[in-house]
C-alpha cells in the first residue's frame, strides 16, 4: 500500500536533493529554500530579512523571469523557464526551473542544466554573429573554452587544454599584449569588441582571422565573456584585390588626365568623381553639379554645336555616346575635351541616365593644329637644313624626303618614293646598310641615336656624314614614325683627324692599342676572321645557295664588330652625356614596364618565364629617360643571355620611410663567383674569359648601366651564388 509523504521525510528529501527548491512570493522574495540553493545564494545574503531570487539572475535574464511570474495565475499555474545564475565558486550556472502557482505563492523546482547547455551557448553565438567557432572565458575561475570549430581554424588537436597565453601564441609576437589587452579592456569596460588579425596557425599556415567578443553582465560586473573566431582569409585576400583593382583604375584614369561622371537626364543632376571635379576646379564638397552649371564652363564659341550634339547623341539608335568641345579647367585655361558615354533607356527608348568619362585631349589638338601650321616650314628646313633628310614609317618605308635626297633616288633607283611606297633600305647608297637595321631598330624602340658615316661620292670625293635617327611620338607617346638627318661634318672630321694626327704620341698610340688589343682582341678577332675567311670563300663559291648562307655568315660578323664599336664609343662618352641629361619625373612601374615588354620575346625564345611585379604605390623618380632605360636594358639582356632554363624576374618596390625605390632584376642564370663580383662592373671584364668561353660580349654593358646609374644619382647592388643565379638591384632615389 502507498503511502503520502511524511513531514519527516519531506524534509530529508527536500535537503539531501540535488534539486534547487525555493517557495517565493510573487514579487520574487524567497520565502524559504533547500541547502541545494546555497550554491546560488551567498552566505552574505542568508542573514538578510528580505532578499529576492531576481539578486542572483544575470542581468540579461532578469526581464525573463519578471514575465514568467507575472504569467503564472490559478488558470496557469504551471511554467518552466531556465535562467542564469551567477555564482562565486562555480561562474555562471543555467538552472532549468517548473515554477507552480498555489494560494498566493510560487513553488520553484529547478535543476542544473550548466553542461548540457555550454557547447549550445556556443553554438548559438556562432549562429548570432559568424557560423565558424565559438569561445568563452569565465573571468572569476580563468577557465576558457573552445568549440571544435576554434580549434579547425588554428590547426589544432581538440584535445589541447586551452588558455590565454596559448590562444595568444597564434599571433606575431610583437602583436600579442595588444591581443590580449582587448579581453582585459572588455572586463573593464563591459564593452563588446571585434578586431581582424593575421595568426600563424600550429601547421605552419598564414591565416587572417575576425575575433568578436561580448560580455554577460551581472551586478554591473562582468561574470562571463561570449565570443566567435571566424576565418576570414579568402574575404581579406578579395578585399585587398580589389583595392589592388581600384588603385589600378585610379592611376589608368589619371594618366589620361580622365574623369568619371553620373549624368542623370530626368533629374538634371550630375554626379562627378574626385579626380573630375579637382581636374575642372569644382567644388569638392559637392557631389552633384546641374548640367547648366557645366554648360557654362564651355567655351562660348563651342556651346551651340555642342548643345546639338548633345541632343542629337540622346535621340540616336544604340547606347553609345561621344561629344567634344573646350572646357574652362581650375586655372581658367580652355582646354580641349572629348566625352564617351554609354546612355541607359527606359521602356520608350529615352534616354534616361549616361556614364561616361571626360578625357583631356588638348595636347593632341595642339599638336594637329601645328602639324597643319608647319607643314610647309617643315618641307622647307627638311630642303635646307641637312645634307640629307628622310622620314620613314614603322616599316621602314619613306614618307618624307628633302630634295636632293628625292634626285638622287630617281637618278640610282628609277622611283619616285613620295608617289611609290619605297624602303629606304632598298634605295639607300650601299655603305648606309652597314648600320641602318641597328639604328632604325633603336629609334623604333624610342632612343636617339647618333652615328658618324664615311662614304665616297660619286664624283669620288671622300664625305664624312652624321646621321641621327629621331623617334616621332604620337599621342599614344608610342613611336609612329622616325625622321632620319644627314648632316655633313666632312670639314669639321677632317680637322679633327689633321689635329689627333698631329698631336698623338707615340706613347699614347702604344698604350691605347695595348688596352684597345688586350680587352677586345676576342672581340674584334673573331669577327674579323669570320669577314675575311667568308670573302675569301665568297671569291671562290659559285653555288648561289652556299654563296647565300656564306652572306649571312658575313653579316653576322659584321653586326658583332659593330655592336664591339658602338658601346667602346659610348663608353668614351659618358663626360658628355653626363653635361647633357634631359631629366624628368616619370612613373617607375611605367618606365620599367617598357623595358621589360622590349625584351619578352628574347626571355620567350628560350622559354624562360618572364615576370614582372609593379610596386602598387606607383613610386616617381626623376631622371634621364633615354640614360635610364640604356642601363635598365643591359641588365635585362644580360639576365636572359646568361640564364639557360627557369626564371627572369623584373621587381619594382619603395621604401617610403627612405625615400628610396628599388629596381630588381632577378635571374635563375649561371650566376658570378665572388672573385669575379667583385670586377663585374669594371669595363671590358666578363665572368666567362678566354678563347673558349661560352657567352660573347664586351663586358663594357654592365660597367656603362652602372656610370649610368651613377649619373642619376643612384646605383647598382648586385648579389650571385654560381649555377643559382644573379639578384641586380638599382637604387634611385624617388621623387616626392
Amino acid at each position: 500500500m502507498i503511502m503520502p509523504f511524511t513531514a519527516e521525510q519531506l524534509e530529508i528529501l527536500a535537503d539531501k536533493t540535488l534539486h534547487f527548491l525555493l517557495i517565493l512570493k510573487k514579487s520574487g522574495q524567497i520565502i524559504t529554500y533547500n541547502n541545494r540553493c546555497k550554491v546560488i545564494i551567498p552566505e552574505t545574503h542568508e542573514e538578510r530579512t528580505v532578499t529576492y531570487i531576481t539578486d542572483f539572475i544575470i542581468d540579461n535574464d532578469v526581464k525573463a523571469f519578471k514575465k514568467a511570474i507575472t504569467l503564472l495565475s490559478t488558470k496557469n499555474s504551471i511554467l518552466s523557464k531556465s535562467f542564469s545564475f551567477a555564482t562565486e565558486k562555480h561562474g555562471v550556472l543555467s538552472l532549468k526551473f517548473d515554477l507552480t502557482y498555489h494560494k498566493g505563492l510560487v513553488y520553484a523546482a529547478g535543476i542544473d542544466t550548466t553542461e548540457e547547455y555550454k557547447e549550445h551557448r556556443a553554438l548559438k553565438t556562432i549562429s548570432k554573429l559568424t557560423k565558424t567557432g565559438a569561445w568563452y572565458y569565465n573571468p572569476k575561475n580563468k577557465e576558457m573554452f573552445w568549440s571544435k570549430g576554434c580549434y579547425l581554424i588554428k590547426d589544432l588537436d581538440p584535445d589541447t587544454e586551452m588558455t590565454r597565453e596559448l590562444g595568444a601564441s597564434f599571433y606575431a609576437e610583437e602583436d600579442r599584449a595588444r591581443i590580449e589587452s582587448y579581453l582585459d579592456t572588455l572586463i573593464q569596460t563591459k564593452k563588446p569588441y571585434k578586431y581582424t588579425e593575421k595568426i600563424t596557425t600550429h601547421k605552419g599556415n598564414e591565416k587572417w582571422i575576425k575575433v568578436v567578443a561580448h560580455p554577460v553582465i551581472y551586478k554591473n560586473e562582468v561574470v562571463y565573456v561570449n565570443g566567435t573566431i571566424a576565418d576570414v582569409t579568402a574575404r581579406h585576400n578579395y578585399i585587398e584585390q580589389l583595392k589592388e583593382n581600384e588603385e589600378t583604375k585610379r592611376l589608368a584614369l589619371k594618366g589620361i588626365q580622365s574623369g568619371l561622371f553620373d549624368h542623370l537626364i530626368q533629374k538634371n543632376e550630375v554626379f562627378y568623381s574626385l579626380d573630375f571635379r579637382k581636374m575642372l576646379g569644382l567644388p569638392l564638397d559637392q557631389d552633384y553639379v546641374s548640367e547648366e552649371v557645366f554648360r557654362k564652363m564651355i567655351h562660348p564659341d563651342d556651346v551651340e554645336d555642342a548643345v546639338k550634339r548633345h541632343l542629337n547623341n540622346l535621340k540616336k539608335k544604340g547606347n553609345h555616346y561621344h561629344n567634344f568641345y573646350r572646357v574652362r579647367n581650375r586655372k581658367g585655361e580652355y582646354h580641349h575635351y572629348e566625352v564617351y558615354g554609354f546612355r541607359r533607356k527606359d521602356e520608350h527608348g529615352d534616354t534616361v541616365r549616361m556614364i561616361g568619362n571626360l578625357i583631356n585631349v588638348h595636347q593632341r589638338k595642339l599638336n594637329e593644329k601645328t602639324i597643319a601650321e608647319n607643314k610647309n616650314r617643315l618641307q622647307a628646313m627638311v630642303n635646307n637644313g641637312f645634307a640629307y633628310t628622310v622620314l620613314l614609317n614603322l616599316q621602314g618605308e619613306i614618307l618624307m624626303t628633302d630634295e636632293k635626297s628625292l634626285k638622287i633616288i630617281k637618278r640610282d633607283f628609277n622611283v619616285n618614293p613620295l608617289e611609290t611606297k619605297s624602303r629606304f633600305i632598298d634605295v639607300m647608297p650601299l655603305n648606309f646598310k652597314n648600320t641602318f637595321a641597328h639604328e632604325f631598330n633603336e629609334a623604333l624602340k624610342g632612343n636617339i641615336v647618333k652615328k658618324e658615316i664615311e662614304r665616297i661620292t660619286k664624283k669620288g670625293n671622300l664625305q664624312y656624314l652624321e646621321s641621327k635617327y629621331t623617334p616621332i611620338l604620337g599621342q599614344d607617346e608610342s613611336v609612329n614614325s622616325v625622321l632620319i638627318s644627314f648632316h655633313d661634318i666632312t670639314e669639321r672630321k677632317l680637322a679633327e683627324i689633321a689635329i689627333k694626327e698631329a698631336h698623338l704620341k707615340e706613347q699614347e698610340l702604344n698604350s691605347l692599342k695595348s688596352n684597345i688589343l688586350s680587352n677586345f682582341s676576342h672581340e674584334i678577332r673573331t669577327p674579323l676572321n669570320g669577314i675575311m675567311t667568308v670573302s675569301k670563300l665568297l671569291l671562290d663559291e659559285k653555288r648561289p645557295e652556299e654563296r647565300k648562307e656564306l652572306l649571312l655568315y658575313l653579316e653576322e660578323s659584321k653586326d658583332r664588330l659593330l655592336e664591339t664599336i658602338n658601346n667602346l664609343s659610348n663608353f668614351s662618352e659618358l663626360d658628355i652625356i653626363k653635361n647633357n641629361l634631359n631629366q624628368k619625373v616619370l612613373d617607375t612601374n611605367y618606365t620599367v614596364e617598357t623595358s621589360f615588354r622590349e625584351y619578352k620575346h628574347l626571355a620567350e625564345a628560350k622559354s624562360l618565364k618572364y615576370v614582372l611585379e609593379l610596386d602598387p604605390k606607383s613610386p616617381q623618380i626623376n631622371i634621364d629617360d633615354d640614360l635610364f632605360r640604356a642601363a635598365l636594358n643591359n641588365i635585362i639582356h644580360n639576365a636572359i643571355k646568361y640564364t639557360i632554363d627557369g626564371s627572369i624576374k623584373i621587381k619594382v618596390n619603395s621604401d617610403k620611410s627612405k625615400n628610396i625605390v628599388y629596381i630588381s632584376v632577378i635571374d635563375t642564370g649561371i650566376g658570378i663567383d665572388k672573385e669575379n663580383l667583385k670586377k663585374v662592373f669594371d669595363p671590358f671584364i666578363q665572368e666567362s674569359i678566354g678563347i673558349d668561353r661560352k657567352y660573347e660580349g664586351t663586358g663594357i654593358g654592365l660597367s656603362l648601366s652602372k656610370r649610368y646609374i651613377e649619373i642619376l644619382g643612384g646605383r647598382i647592388k648586385v648579389n650571385s651564388n654560381i649555377g643559382k643565379g644573379t639578384d641586380f638591384t638599382i637604387i634611385i632615389p624617388e621623387y616626392l
